[in-house]
């Protein structure tokens, strides 16, 4: 029997912040990025921005100890009461500059680890969700927020807004498929 994929969204807690120990370690902050940022991430941020405010910065890039080179996220969530660390990841199926797939089942999971071991919470979206359900997007980040710290300060804002829809994670052979049909242009416009 074959193992189902991941759906989006992809939460990854901490054993340790369950047990309320919000301090992030085995990071240093770098840099901003200058990875370039695509149009749903600049549109998505912006959201995050008016809904999150302070608590959110764009492309920060992060070394884990024991490495050469940092990690960049698309956007980090900093509750301020608690210092609690949200890695928030937008992945999309292919590079439209190449077509390669990514962020393929298991490819982030190696990445995905650095940061659950540096007491990060993981959240990764689906470029999809994103364009299509922002608000459920925020919804998702509010009600995280909210069971983690106790913090609702958000929640009730998008109480109103549905449950994220999920989508399934995309394989290699997935993600193929989905650059033969340009499936990204068909949400993107």
């Amino acid at each position: 029997m074959s193992k189902q994929s991941p759906s989006y969204p992809i939460l990854l807690i901490p054993q340790s912040i369950k047990g309320k120990d919000y301090f992030p370690r085995l990071f240093t902050y770098e840099a901003e990025s200058d990875i370039p940022i695509g149009a749903s991430e600049v549109d998505f941020g912006f959201l995050l921005r008016y809904y999150f405010d302070s608590c959110i910065r764009e492309q920060q890039q992060l070394l884990p100890s024991g490495h050469n080179r940092p990690f960049s996220t698309d956007f980090l969530f900093i509750e301020p009461l608690t210092g609690l660390h949200i890695d928030i990841e937008i992945d999309e199926p292919f590079a439209f500059s190449t077509g390669e797939p990514i962020h393929c089942v298991g490819d982030d999971d190696y990445r995905n680890k650095c940061f659950v071991e540096a007491n990060f919470v993981v959240m990764r979206f689906a470029e999809e969700q994103i364009r299509s359900q922002p608000l459920r997007c925020m919804r998702f980040l509010a009600n995280v927020v909210n069971q983690l710290t106790g913090n609702n300060n958000w929640k009730q804002q998008f109480s109103q807004v549905e449950r994220i829809t999920t989508i399934q994670q995309w394989t290699k052979s997935t993600a193929s498929k989905l650059k033969k049909r340009d499936y990204r242009k068909q949400y993107l416009n």
